[in-house]
């Protein structure tokens, strides 16, 4: 048995809104959370065929997605990181339907704000809580996989789909959401935040969108990722 398969069997099991940790309590406590959950005013004028950046963040890797349903991320380290989609969404189903299409991950920094918007006008149709670690996910790899997430299937008003997923990290499972599915929601509108911090993915079917943004680029809540073909 691999060590990857011992530690899925491991996994323990939380509280369906996530695990709240005692990195999370302490930072709580201690007023740290306040600094990260901190909101400043903000202008989001979305033109209508634009999706909008969910995060303060820098775009990690923006790749696309097998037609077997690999993706290939940039070395980090040092060391080559690859994964399946399966494995992200936790759910072979709705993984399938993403099949040649992008994927795209954004890191929130310590000093980023940790809530996070729409990217685009829709519904949240279905959502799910997966519970797992809190390994760092800088360091290893297997915690874009292992971690605990929420994700959420967005029908846009462009009738296609997008998936968002919150990964925690290394101590970190403060995720807690905004939305309430089946509720029509602006691009821009409160979709949920972090505790500490972690990474955002985003999962688009092929074809759909004309990514303007690139692997390494720093973005503001709201900046344009790219545009709706068609």
């Amino acid at each position: 048995m691999s060590l990857r398969d011992i530690l899925l069997r491991r996994a323990p099991e939380f509280p369906a809104q996530g695990r709240i940790t005692c990195v999370e309590k302490t930072a709580d406590l201690m007023g740290i959370n306040r600094w990260f959950l901190r909101r400043p005013p903000i202008s989001i004028h979305a033109p209508e065929d634009q999706i909008l950046s969910p995060a303060q963040a820098k775009v990690q890797t923006l790749a696309p997605i097998g037609p077997d349903g690999w993706i290939e991320e940039k070395k980090i380290l040092g060391r080559q990181r690859r994964f399946r989609l399966v494995d992200i969404l936790k759910d072979e189903n709705l993984a399938a339907t993403f099949l040649g299409g992008d994927f795209l991950k954004l890191y929130l920094a310590p000093w980023d704000l940790h809530f996070l918007l729409f990217p685009a006008p829709g519904r949240v149709t279905s959502y799910a809580y997966h519970t797992g670690w809190a390994f760092p996910l800088l360091f290893m790899s297997s915690g874009d996989v292992l971690n605990e997430r929420l994700s959420a299937v967005i029908e846009t008003d462009w009738e296609f789909p997008l998936v968002m997923v919150m990964i925690g990290s290394w101590m970190v499972n403060g995720i807690h959401h905004s939305f309430k599915p089946g509720q029509r929601n602006p691009a821009g509108g409160d979709f949920g935040h972090f505790k500490v911090g972690s990474s955002v993915v985003l999962v688009a079917p092929p074809g759909r969108i004309n990514w303007t943004c690139r692997e390494g680029d720093k973005l503001d809540l709201g900046t344009s990722l790219g545009n709706v073909r068609g």
